[in-house]
């Protein structure tokens, strides 16, 4: 049985776990169902004692990675995983996916929220980074950034970073990044058809904004 350790906002929830025919499974930790606090990781995976399984278990971790399997093989080959699936790319970059969710290796220390460990990047190492899927390095993970390992999931190419101190910053260790950047889609080529998604940026910055006026 191989396992990984969830925290959400800094608190053990459970473990991930995978056996040895490759079914998975997730179970909470009895000190987060004691937990004043405690909620469920989603709905799909209701908060209760015992060993959940099935396709909900695989679903909700498979939502954490690129919808890309371009960018899951590439992903792949960076980390040098055991295959696509969830359980072995989240062994590598798990430690921040979008939102509150943090996986680490079992047993490994948890992750200290309030502590900021990152180093500051210029314009030129911050458009490195940017441009680092022409290098066919996934979501702007390098071979020169080591620790930097992410997890966002959608189709589109995208990177992440931590902007603190009005410094965009490389996040060290379990420092989570703040922030998604993402270049223009371009064209869209098919057989039959070209969609133009050049101002793909712009686009999504007027639905954001149409979205936060609707609150």
């Amino acid at each position: 049985m191989s396992t990984l350790d969830v925290y959400m906002n800094g608190h053990k929830v459970g473990e991930y776990q995978r056996d040895n025919s490759g079914s998975n499974s997730f179970i909470y930790d009895n000190s987060w169902l004691n937990s004043p606090g405690r909620r469920s990781l989603s709905l799909s995976l209701p908060l209760r004692p015992g060993r959940i399984t099935g396709a909900a278990v695989y679903n909700f971790f498979d939502n954490l990675l690129p919808d890309s399997r371009n960018i899951r093989e590439r992903m792949v080959a960076r980390f040098k995983t055991q295959s696509t699936e969830p359980f072995d790319i989240l062994s590598q970059v798990g430690r921040d996916c979008v939102g509150a969710i943090q996986l680490l290796p079992s047993g490994a220390e948890s992750p200290d929220i309030k502590r900021i460990d990152a180093s500051p990047l210029s314009d030129v190492e911050i458009a490195k980074i940017l441009q680092g899927y022409k290098s066919n390095k996934p979501l702007g993970m390098l071979d020169d950034t080591q620790d930097f390992r992410i997890s966002l999931a959608g189709a589109q190419e995208k990177t992440a970073l931590l902007h603190h101190k009005g410094r965009w910053c490389l996040p060290h260790n379990a420092t989570p990044t703040t922030h998604i950047l993402k270049l223009p889609i371009g064209e869209i080529r098919s057989h039959d058809r070209v969609i133009d998604m050049t101002h793909s940026v712009e686009n999504e910055y007027l639905c954001l904004h149409i979205a936060k006026a609707f609150g």
